[in-house]
């Protein structure tokens, strides 16, 4: 095989996946770029669709969204609540009540970024945080850890201290490199653009050493980044949308649902248990349902189990 065609074979396979990527990546790609075409290109629009970012938006000039940890960092930062501010809050926490922590696997473009640096299968003999299982004990307590800090952080300072710098809201900000440029402020267009490629960078550059040093796979969406973390804990639990085990009989034990999985999640248990996959680190993605030979796990809220 000549040199260009193993290079076009490694790029078919990098944007493909091992194994290959089903309908669910294919939906989720497509809605998380709409989501961040729609905020890069805000200012020709008008705001007429969306006008803000993932920390706080509008939708058709009517509708406020506010990310919760967004909102808690501000309150804390500020002591001063806005009516408009806590209607914006309640609105998403009631989607996200429904969905689970569906907006790492469907909405953050970081999401996007992250895959294409990192193993698609995990090996079952890697390191115990990149091969699937139980999350327990002290890996549980960092991510909450890290929330407290954020909020303290901001307490202190004044000001909300992730949002500011979180590279997940400066991704929807880039319209404001556009205003830089097409107003020809290259200051302002320079410092944006190294503030959010500084922070996007450090985020990349975590997970890579993270996952193939120190064997932990998505260190910065499992532990440093909130946002995911705080729907995990307090909406996975209960919320409809979430892997279902819908035919744990038809199960031949080949984990690849695990080995695909992008937080490790040790599927398995859940199959042999018989129970619905309600783990924080769960981004109902989809990736374990699509890879799945026999059609054992469903991410649809209306599939029932089959009878044994």
């Amino acid at each position: 095989m000549s040199p260009k065609r193993r290079f076009a074979r490694r790029l078919w396979l990098l944007l493909r996946g091992i194994p290959p990527r089903g309908r669910f990546t294919l939906v989720r790609r497509i809605l998380q770029l709409t989501i961040l075409i729609l905020f890069t290109i805000q200012l020709p629009l008008a705001g007429l669709i969306i006008e803000g970012s993932l920390a706080s938006a509008r939708i058709l000039r009517t509708i406020p969204l506010m990310d919760l940890f967004a909102w808690l960092e501000q309150t804390l930062a500020t002591w001063s609540p806005s009516f408009e501010s806590i209607t914006a809050v309640l609105v998403v926490v009631g989607v996200y009540s429904v969905l689970g922590r569906f907006f790492c696997g469907w909405v953050c473009p970081m999401d996007i970024i992250f895959s294409l640096f990192e193993r698609k299968l995990s090996s079952p003999r890697a390191a115990r945080l990149t091969r699937p299982h139980v999350s327990r004990g002290w890996e549980k307590r960092i991510p909450l850890v890290f929330i407290v800090v954020y909020l303290v952080l901001s307490l202190i300072l004044g000001q909300p201290f992730f949002t500011t710098i979180s590279p997940v809201a400066g991704t929807t900000k880039l319209t404001a490199t556009l205003v830089g440029i097409l107003y020809n402020i290259p200051g302002a267009t320079i410092g944006l653009v190294l503030a959010w490629t500084t922070t996007t960078l450090f985020a990349v550059a975590l997970n890579i050493v993270a996952e193939h040093i120190f064997g932990i796979k998505r260190f910065w969406c499992r532990f440093v980044c909130p946002i995911g973390a705080i729907y995990g804990f307090t909406m996975n639990k209960y919320s409809p949308l979430r892997v279902r085990v819908v035919a744990a009989e038809r199960c031949r034990g080949c984990n690849i649902c695990s080995l695909a999985c992008p937080v490790s999640i040790d599927l398995l248990s859940y199959i042999n248990a018989g129970r619905d996959v309600r783990d924080y680190r769960c981004f109902n993605c989809g990736r374990c349902v699509e890879v799945c030979p026999y059609k054992v796990l469903s991410l649809n809220p209306l599939t029932k189990k089959t009878k044994t």
